[in-house]
């Protein structure tokens, strides 16, 4: 008696019904499949590492897949984009966002005062306000009160939005970093037309509430890349906050070992570095050109970001005998 070929992991046939042929296969997501995680190595491959992944805790979900759909350009690419990323590398890209949240605060700091991705800054700016400190500016806890809020608000919306589409699916990514970038991108616009003064603030003038617009685009911004390094595994790279990062780097009891042999602490050096170079940036921008240049920078690198997660490699593929490639 002939047994039926057994499928690859992370596949199950759907029973068919008495009389008809099966041919009609459900694909777990990573995170939700019946088997468990596929990745469940404590450590995501990366730019300084041997391979492995994580679980991830924003769960996707099953996607189906029929032999009897038409191949066709559009089914074709409405798959490629249901499909999983392959989250290998994907810390080189968690490190330019790094660069970009310097840019960014080395920015919005110098002009206005207040952070657009780093709340620890703001939370003490605002607990400051609550004695009526510092003097000058005016209303300084104001601005970083609506950047705390915004980045808060941002946070719970990119995470609702990546567990409902799938938080590594290619389209959900793709998403994410579009509005990101299209934050930037408004932000820009608003300084360039002059809607915000291209000027660093004068502290002893009145408070300029239109500022409170980039702030707020900036902030929101800041949110979807720390999602999205929780969504990669990648908790060492928070991209907006370094606090907790040289705390980690410093602890490592793996500190002084080859290149090679510790991917988080070359990470963390990474992000890091990456950090520190986009606020320096930002400052000797400022020094040579329109304040405007570092927010188009930094879209310019969003943008290139969003378009790589078009084209990166997906999960490896599972054939199935009769089946082909899914």
């Amino acid at each position: 008696m002939q047994h039926p070929p057994t499928t690859s992991a992370g596949i199950e046939p759907i029973p068919a019904a008495p009389g008809a042929s099966n041919n009609h296969l459900t694909y777990w997501d990573t995170a939700t499949g019946p088997q468990g995680p596929q990745y469940d190595s404590k450590d995501p491959g990366g730019l300084w590492s041997v391979g492995g992944s994580t679980t991830v805790s924003l769960a996707g979900n099953p996607i189906t897949l029929s032999d009897e759909e038409p191949v066709t350009w559009q089914s074709s690419f409405a798959r490629h984009m249901r499909s999983n990323i392959d989250p290998h590398y994907t810390d080189i890209l968690l490190v330019l966002c790094g660069f970009v949240s310097g840019l960014v605060d080395g920015l919005s700091f110098n002009a206005w005062g207040s952070f657009a991705s780093m709340q620890t800054g703001n939370t003490v700016f605002i607990a400051l306000g609550a004695s009526g400190q510092p003097a000058y500016p005016a209303y300084l806890w104001a601005k970083s009160l609506i950047a705390l809020t915004v980045f808060i608000v941002g946070n719970i919306i990119f995470i609702r939005v990546s567990r409902l589409l799938g938080a590594r699916r290619r389209s959900t990514l793709v998403l994410s970093f579009a509005v990101q970038t299209a934050a930037l991108l408004a932000a820009a616009l608003l300084v360039q037309l002059g809607v915000v003064d291209q000027k660093p603030e004068d502290p002893r003038a009145p408070i300029q509430w239109m500022q409170v617009l980039p702030i707020s685009l900036l902030s929101f911004q800041a949110a979807g890349q720390i999602t999205a390094s929780r969504v990669l595994g990648f908790d060492e790279l928070p991209t907006v906050v370094l606090t907790t990062l040289l705390c980690d780097l410093l602890v490592d009891p793996n500190l002084g070992v080859a290149v090679k042999e510790n991917s988080r602490r070359n990470r963390r050096i990474g992000g890091f570095l990456a950090l520190f170079l986009g606020a320096m940036t930002a400052g000797g921008l400022s020094k040579l050109t329109e304040m405007s240049s570092s927010l188009w920078f930094a879209m310019a690198i969003k943008l290139v970001i969003t378009s790589c997660w078009f084209v990166w490699k997906g999960e490896r593929s599972r054939k199935v005998e009769g089946i082909g490639s899914v």
